[in-house]
This record gives C-alpha cells, structure tokens and sequence, in this order.
C-alpha cells in the first residue's frame, strides 16, 4: 500500500507515556571536535571520525584517546567559517569491516580534496595506524559545493549479511524555496534543484547506496531498486528519494533499513506544497521515498514554477514524475512509499510522543531482549524495539514494533542529550552515545558514552593534579562508600603504557601526550581523570555554569550564571551573552550574514578586517551591533562612519572610508549588521551575575538559549538549554 489508511492513522495517535527506566550514562572520552559518526569494534574499542579529518581510537576501559590517521578532506574551517563553500563537507563516515579483527580494514566516506565529489574508500590499520598507502577507492559520487549546498547524509553502516550501506543526502541548496521543495528549474540555478539529485534514478544523491565488497572493489545485490544493465538508472541504489538521510541502521534479525530524514523548514502549509516534516523510515525492501515531490505519509508537492512564481500539476505519489530540465533518469519514478514516523516543528497530530521543536531526525539500533547478555537496555516486554533520536531536541525515543514492524507505541528513552550524533548496539548490550557537541560547527566538547541500565551504583569521582613530573589524586570518591583503586596510564602515540596503581605515580622521560588516572569501584564502574602533557599548545578554556530554573526559561526572564577556569580569569575582560536560537536551528552555528549582504561585504573587502563573529583587525559586526542597535540614530550614525572612516571607537586602527559603496548597498550591510543581535542580550565584566534574555522578537517558540562566555586568552565556553 502506497497510503496509510485513516484508520491506520488514527490508530498511531501515542500519547507521550511515562518514561523508561532510567539509563546510566558514563562518559568514555570527551573533547571531539565535530564528530559525526562511531564504529564499535568486536573487542569494544571505538573508532569515532571528526568532521575535518581525524580518525581516533577510543579504548574504553582506559579512557584513552588516540590519533590514528587524518584524512585529508574538503571541508569548511574555522579560518574561514563564512565560507559559502563546502559547507557540510569533510569525513562524514565510518564502518569496520565484518572481520575486521582479522583484517583491520574499516571503511570511510569523505568530502575528497582531489576531486569534486564524495568518496567511499577501504583502508587498512598497519601499526595500529592507517596506512594511507592502503586505501582502495570504491566509490565516487559527484557533488556541488558552490552556493551554501548542504545534505550529505554520510552514514556508513554493514547489514548482517556482510552488505554495505551508504547514505547520500541531496547536495541541494535549500535556503532559497520558502521551505518547501527545491525544484528550482531557471538556468543558473543548479544548486537549488533537487530534482537533478534525490528524484534522478540516474544519480547516487539523495539515495541510501547498497553494494557487496569485495577484494577489489565491490559487486551489485540482488534486490537493489533497478537491476544493472537498465537504462538511465544506477544499480546501486537501494532506497531513492532522500533529502538527507543522516543516520541509518540495520535490523541485525529482519534487515530491514532504517534511517532518520532530516525534513525541510516549511512552517504552515500552502499552495506550494505542504509543511516540513523530519521523518523515520524504514525499508523491508527496496523502494522510493518521495523527495523532492512527496513527504511524511506521500504529501505531495506541485510542481511549482519559480521563473513565473505559478503553481504547476500536483504529484501523484503512486507515479510521481520528474520534469527537471537536469533530470537524466527516469520521467515516471517508483511509487513513493510513506514514512514510518514523521513530525513537524509543531506538536504532531500522529505522533504527539515526538514533542515539538527543532528537528533532526536520525535512527539509531533496533533492540532485541538477550537475557545472555551483560546489559539489556530495555526490558523483555521491549523486545524489538527501534531507538530513534533527535539531534536538535536532545532526546532518545524508543519506538516499540508490532509484528508487522509497525509503531505500536512511542516514549521517550532519554533526554538532556548535547546533540545526539550516533548511537550503536555493543558486543555485551549497552548502548554507545556519540554526543556532537553545543555548537553548529567547530566543537572542542563532543563526547563518547556508554549508556547502561541504572543498578544504583553510581560512578566515582575523580580529580588529579601535578607538581613537575610527580601526579597524585586530588580528590577521588564512591558515592556509595565502596572502594577505589586508581590505576595510572600513559599515552604513547597510538598505545598506551600502564604505570600502575596508587595515588602518585611519576612519569619517565620519554614523548607522551597525556597521562590518566582510572578510578574503577568495587562494582566495577569507573571514572576518568587526564591532563595533557607536552605542552599541547591550547587556551584554557572557561566554564560556564547556569543556576536551576523550574522550566524552560522564556522571553525576558533572567538566568543566574558562573564563569571560572582553572586559571581564573580577570572578570573585567569576561563577557557573557544569552541568543535566541529559532527552532530552525539552521543559524545555531552563529549569527550571520543574509547571502545578498555577505556579497557586497565580500565584494567590498569588508571582510578583509571585521568577521561577523570574531575580531581581527577590527572589531566583529556582531559587536558593532550589540554596541549601537540601541541608538534612535544607529542607521545614520553607521552610514557616516563607512562614508568617512576613522580611528578611535575600538581601537588605534584607522578604517578607511568606503567611498566606493553605492548608497542602496551601504543601506543593506548596515541593516544586516544591526540585525546580527536580534534575540541576543549581553553583560561585560564580572564572573558572577545575572542575565536577562531577550524580549520577544516575534519568533517561532520553541528553540533554545545559547549561553556563552568568552574573556580574551580563553577558550570559550558555550551551553545550550530549550526555551518556552
């Protein structure tokens, strides 16, 4: 059946039920930068890929963290985060080979920096590191990077059949279609046109990939969704008709794909097509799921014309048709099959379980009550359960499956979460939580966990500290009382050296990165203590700590906050802001430029000696703005300065008259730099104190608050909370 019928729908009208029991959550390793996905190795090591290139190995019962390889990628850099280049390239993902204990290959998927286009390659550990010279390339798929393109799904994932899966988002501009389908068929507008990528039959965008490997290269499945040899189709694909299928896994009984649908922004429904929806899906067999020309359960759009802005002939989901001028596959598409779960911005009507806020849906492990292993997450009456999480809400759902693997019942698992970016199944039954971080880009706090049901026993704590050569345990405790034993290891490149037990320890001469002390209790739960050593280079970073609030804070209302560092910072040169974040969550990386006013700054080397969001030569245009959108003259006071230049208000570094502006385009960056600060409050020179939020901007309820707190000399510090 191509449509749920109304029965059917009503049927999955879940109320969101009490909530599971309770999971322990113990944090391996933390410090990531970017991590996007983690493989979990037969042994238990985890082997977690950064968005800009590094590959590490995670011994868990260690702790320790090491740096096995760094891919060269294209991908955007914070020495230039307002690239519209590239902006969600890089090493998206990973997966180890079946056998990897024996033949140490594993499998990346990455942003390639010798060609336009994103690479699958086999590569092989030597030494415990990759050997570049290893690496196999078996898979190219030709993509754009101009013009703020997104979607690159990236997962990487082996079914129990030894198949290989890839997921490939749409590589599609989606910021200029009023958040509904990008279909953008003008010449020029390449970027903006999904139709070229997710609904061509004859392109590996905005698919699911499905392929056996082999010793050198890879052979096509029976059961793919074109046979090899048809024309104008690709025999790799499995699943078609993706935005961008961020998350994927498995059923390891059923083989049935799953993967979580990151939706389009669209907020109410219109003539254009109907309102954005995340989804959950799943695949029992190969098939089309919609996009761009259908959504959630097969909402279709028309086929709208953007050269005369007129609304076009509806799809028909049973035979949606892609008229696309670069559409070089098929005309007549497959069936366009529904979503399991799909939810918009608002609460959802289906699947009230899900809440309402920013969205980012992925789809993590179907979970399987095993009483021979260690851990089960869940109880018996869960048996085939399917985890799904949301990166923008923070929160694990778990999704009960009938017999017909459709959802019975839907509660939330776990919540609090900072972005969850992956979840896997472990050899013994826990669960493993890659955690990407607060921020939209360049994280310095992404994390790995181990997620076991809670039996009462409490980690311990841990602190240490140093006097030359010589560590010794600051401060160690068992919440239960019971007894510590502290045993001390040392980074040694890829290896690691154990130095034994105790509460002092000395370290040798020799090339080491860290030192670590592991407190482990008499049940066997641990902690983790490290300090970096040889000199690492980096600032210290602050900490930003928020008073309790009773519920999600609001417009206007105060937060109580703390900034400290382990180097206490002079409160004179600390400042604190609270931003407003849209459910959205497109702009959760920082305040930005609209694209028409970036061009001209660009174009007027404005850029050259002020960032939107970090001083250089001049001071940053989100403190310009903070400085003077209060100011009844702030428009004229500002087109003054551009037309005269000057030295004084920040600083002895005079700038230069912009004489060559034309008044329209001086109007335009003044406008787009008083805006930076929309939703955004501020208070300078104190470490302890009180933060008002903003007023009500008119936006959308439902984000969140994005506390920071920076002090030159410092790494920053940065924390999230939902808002009303």
């Amino acid at each position: 059946m191509i449509f749920h019928s109304t029965l059917a729908t009503l049927s999955l009208a879940l109320a969101a039920s009490a909530a599971a029991a309770p999971l322990l959550k113990e944090t391996l390793a933390s410090g990531f930068r970017d991590p996007m996905e983690v493989a979990v190795a037969a042994d238990g090591d985890l082997y977690v890929v950064e968005r800009e290139g590094r590959v590490l190995r995670i011994n868990p019962r260690t702790g320790g963290i090491f740096e096995i390889a760094v891919i060269s990628v294209e991908a955007l850099r914070q020495t230039d985060p307002n690239s519209a280049y590239a902006r969600e390239d890089g090493l998206l993902g990973i997966a180890l080979d079946p056998h990897f204990e024996k033949n140490q290959r594993l499998f990346l998927y990455y942003s390639a920096p010798d060609v336009i286009a994103n690479r699958l390659s086999r590569f092989t550990l030597k030494d415990g590191r990759i050997d570049p010279a290893s690496e196999l390339k078996m898979l190219e798929i030709p993509t754009e990077r101009e013009n703020r393109v997104c979607h690159h799904g990236g997962s990487v994932e082996f079914g129990p059949d030894g198949l290989l899966y890839v997921s490939s988002g749409d590589n599609t501009n989606p910021f200029e279609s009023s958040g509904v389908a990008p279909i953008d068929d003008r010449e020029g507008r390449t970027e903006r046109d999904a139709q070229r990528s997710a609904g061509n039959t004859n392109d590996l965008r905005g698919k699911i990939i499905r392929i056996k490997p082999t010793e050198t290269g890879y052979e096509i499945p029976p059961g793919n969704l074109f046979p090899k040899g048809k024309a104008n189709t690709l025999p790799e694909i499995y699943v078609m008709g993706c935005r961008n299928p961020f998350r994927i896994s498995i059923d390891p009984k059923t083989k049935a794909l799953y993967w979580g649908e990151v939706g389009p922004d669209g907020r109410d429904n219109t003539d254009k097509g109907p309102r954005g929806h995340d989804e959950v899906n799943q695949a029992k067999a190969a098939g089309n799921f919609g996009w761009p020309f259908a959504i959630a359960d097969n909402k279709p759009y028309p086929i709208f014309d953007f050269a005369t802005n007129t609304v076009g002939k509806m799809t028909d989901p049973a035979a949606p048709e892609n008229p696309g001028q670069r559409n070089t596959g098929l005309k007549v598409l497959p069936p366009a099959q529904p979503a399991l779960i799909w939810y918009p911005y608002a609460k959802s009507d289906e699947f009230p379980g899900m809440g309402e806020g920013g969205r980012n849906a992925m789809a993590g492990p179907v979970f399987y009550y095993d009483p021979s292993k260690k851990y089960n997450i869940l109880g018996k009456e869960d048996d085939r359960t399917l985890l799904t999480y949301e990166w923008m809400r923070g929160i694990i759902f778990k999704a009960k499956l009938d017999a017909q693997e459709k959802v019975e019942k839907l509660e939330v698992l776990m919540d609090k979460l900072v972005h969850p970016m992956d979840l896997e199944m472990a050899k013994d039954g826990s669960l493993i939580l890659l955690e990407y971080g607060s921020d939209w880009y360049f994280n310095g706090n992404g994390s790995v966990s181990r997620l076991r049901p809670d039996d009462g026993n409490k980690p311990p704590t841990i602190t240490i500290k140093a006097a030359a050569n010589n560590y010794s345990v600051d401060k160690a405790e068992d919440p239960e009382g019971g007894k510590i034993v502290v045993t001390w290891y040392l980074t040694e490149g890829v290896t690691e050296r154990i130095l034994g037990a105790g509460s002092t320890v000395t370290v040798p001469e020799g090339n080491f990165q860290e030192i670590r002390a592991v407190a482990t209790d008499d049940k066997g739960a641990i902690a983790i203590a490290r300090i970096p050593l040889g000199g690492s280079g980096e600032l210290p970073k602050l900490a930003l700590e928020l008073g309790k609030t009773e519920d999600k804070p609001g417009f206007g209302e105060s937060l109580n906050f703390t900034v400290n560092s382990e180097r206490a910072p002079d409160p004179g040169q600390v400042s604190v802001r609270a931003r407003y974040i849209p459910p959205t969550g497109h702009d959760a990386g920082g305040p930005e430029f609209p694209e028409d006013a970036a061009k001209l700054a660009n174009a007027s080397q404005c850029f050259a000696c002020h960032q939107v969001d970090s001083g250089t030569v001049g001071p940053s245009y989100l403190s310009i703005s903070l400085r003077y959108r209060d100011r009844a003259d702030a428009t004229d006071y500002l087109r003054q300065k551009l037309k005269t230049g000057g030295a004084g208000a920040w600083g002895e570094v005079p700038m230069p008259p912009q004489v060559a502006l034309k008044p329209e385009d001086s109007e335009k960056i003044i406008a787009a730099i008083l805006s930076l600060s929309q939703g955004m409050t501020e208070i300078r020179g104190t470490t302890n104190g009180e933060i008002r939020l903003a007023a009500d901007i008119g936006a959308e309820p439902g984000g969140a608050w994005e506390i920071s707190a920076e002090a030159p000399g410092y790494a920053p510090a940065r924390t999230r909370i939902p808002s009303k």
